[in-house]
């Protein structure tokens, strides 16, 4: 495998940040003022900058046959399956960062590759680190990359209703989706391109992105947590289609140390969209 690191270099400004707000003002709570990025909205910053982009319409410089150095490795489809955040110090809004991403791991798994990103966000200023290693926040991505056409039929996950509480309602609509892959500079066209989506990749209409869904989930439960969240793993279960309902919901069984949180389906609470721990 290529070894490689690439350095993106961004701004995190505060009119982003607003515009995300905005973009979700109309059915949550507005944030309150802050000087630094709340968990999560890195998502909308350190996009790469490659002009060369794959056929759907995504970065084409992680994927298996760049990286093994395979051009016979073609996949019709990339996923966006599950991360983890963990964060060090805070980021700070209106100030210079650098995203140190890295192949972690790539596997093979019968016909299809999964392919690990980790990504070191730190202030380009090295006297204002805030640790030894100078490292903000801390992400990992999995992507799977697959020939296996969209499957139209959703997995149903066998929860109690009693173990969860609903905190909040979202309906999340094909504008909402179009207008985050704008505010964060993701060319994916699964995520704009109803034709495409549906009839090259075989999904139902355009689906919402895995950072979306993340983000929406962190910008619902850290107004109503007494603590910040250090660290977050998720993991993507179901695409989440426009004009989809979302119920963000708490366990019943959270301690002082961790708290598991669910995005399921308003009408169908057995159809879970996105699964995470969060820990304290």
């Amino acid at each position: 495998m290529l070894s490689t690191t690439w350095i993106f270099k961004d701004i995190l400004s505060r009119h982003r940040v607003k515009a995300f707000d905005s973009l979700l003002s109309r059915k949550l709570p507005v944030s309150k003022t802050t000087k630094h990025l709340q968990l999560g909205e890195h998502f909308l910053f350190f996009s790469p900058s490659f002009d060369k982009l794959d056929t759907d319409g995504y970065f084409s410089y992680q994927s298996p046959a760049i990286l093994l150095g395979n051009p016979d490795l073609h996949y019709c489809r990339r996923i966006w399956g599950q991360g983890e955040i963990i964060q060090y110090s805070p980021l700070l809004l209106d100030q210079e960062y650098a995203c140190h991403e890295s192949i972690k791991y790539i596997k093979k798994l019968r016909d299809e590759h999964v392919v690990c990103i980790e990504r070191a966000l730190m202030q380009t200023s090295s006297e204002n680190a805030f640790n030894k290693s100078g490292v903000c926040l801390l992400e990992r991505r999995v992507l799977m990359y697959t020939n296996s056409f969209a499957n139209k039929t959703t997995t149903r996950a066998l929860t109690e209703k009693e173990d969860y509480r609903s905190l909040l309602n979202f309906t999340v609509t094909d504008m909402d989706i179009v207008a985050y892959g704008q505010l964060s500079l993701n060319p994916h066209r699964i995520h704009w391109d109803r034709g495409y989506s549906r009839h090259v990749e075989g999904y139902n209409d355009i689906i919402m992105q895995g950072p979306f869904s993340v983000q929406l989930l962190l910008k619902c439960i850290q107004p109503l947590l007494d603590k910040p969240i250090r660290q977050l793993r998720y993991r993507n279960l179901n695409y989440i289609y426009p004009n989809t309902t979302l119920s963000i919901c708490q366990s019943l069984n959270s301690s002082d140390k961790k708290c598991k949180f669910q995005i399921r389906d308003l009408q169908e609470t057995n159809l879970v969209y996105l699964v995470a721990e969060a820990i304290f």
